[in-house]
């Protein structure tokens, strides 16, 4: 009973603590919560490790919308036979 709590604690501190480098580096808090709970000091080293991730601008957000189908052709096709292509 005492070794489950303690594992348990640890795995709550260890998340907790991976979740917000994680938020603090731009990064997903739930999936290194996950792993810090799961392998504690090594998700730890790892996302203290880990330099932040970029921000999308705007720009780049459009672009990846219509790359994934947010329009269905190209607004300005270089194939005017195949506008698709883009």
């Amino acid at each position: 009973m005492d070794f489950s709590l303690i594992v348990f604690t640890s795995g709550i501190v260890f998340g907790g603590a991976c979740a917000i480098l994680a938020s603090n580096k731009h990064r997903d808090p739930l999936g290194w919560f996950v792993l810090g709970f799961l392998f504690s000091i090594i998700s730890l080293i790892v996302i203290a490790a880990l330099s932040p991730a970029e921000k999308q601008s705007q720009a780049e957000r459009g672009r990846s919308q219509r790359r994934h189908g947010d329009k269905e052709f190209a607004a300005n096709p270089k194939d005017p036979e195949r506008p698709w292509l883009g």
